[in-house]
């Protein structure tokens, strides 16, 4: 955006004060507008210099809107190149969020692109919740798995020393049976 003058009204405010005071000017009468400047900013403008500033604005307009609408579409991106929001919900956010902007709605564009964020947030959340609850089914079966091994060999160790302990077995016979409880060949 080309740089106004050292001395002109506006210079004291942020690029974003800038564009807000831009859009509260439209469609109200100069005394009014004047009137929130003073109020807002502590500033005391004329209806020349509020006229000459909107026509420099209107001429910057297409541009910042460009910009907007680039930065919206960078960051909706970033969410569906990086997080959990598909590519094509992220196109949708992203088309909406281009209407609104090329529509003169710049508030309108960044509650759509802070939606999307918001929505791709819960998405991460939810997404993590399901990975925790996916890991701690695996510990869960694991555990099981494990219980039921532990179990088998405590079994197959009472079998086997109530097979060692029977004195009326010869000992080829209690050593095929100990074979036997244990899978040997």
């Amino acid at each position: 955006m080309k740089k106004r003058r050292n001395d002109a009204w506006d210079t004291p405010l942020t690029e974003a004060q800038r564009w807000e005071a831009y859009e509260r000017s439209k469609g109200v009468p100069w005394p009014t507008f004047a009137a929130w400047l003073a109020e807002e900013y502590g500033l005391t403008v004329g209806k020349t210099a509020i006229y000459e500033w909107q026509a420099w604005m209107r001429r910057q307009e297409g541009t910042h809107r460009l910009e907007r609408a680039i930065a919206a579409r960078q960051e909706l991106k970033g969410l569906s190149d990086y997080a959990a929001l598909d590519a094509r919900t992220a196109d949708a956010y992203l088309a909406l969020a281009n209407d609104a902007i090329l529509s003169g709605d710049p508030d309108r564009a960044a509650k759509i692109v802070e939606a999307a964020v918001k929505i791709n947030a819960a998405s991460l959340r939810l997404a993590e919740q399901r990975q925790q609850a996916e890991r701690l089914d695996l510990q869960r079966q694991e555990l099981a798995l494990r219980r039921e091994r532990f179990e088998a060999a405590e079994k197959r160790l009472a079998d086997a020393t109530g097979v060692a302990a029977d004195e009326t077995l010869s000992e080829t016979e209690r050593l095929a049976r100990i074979k036997t409880i244990f899978g040997l060949p």
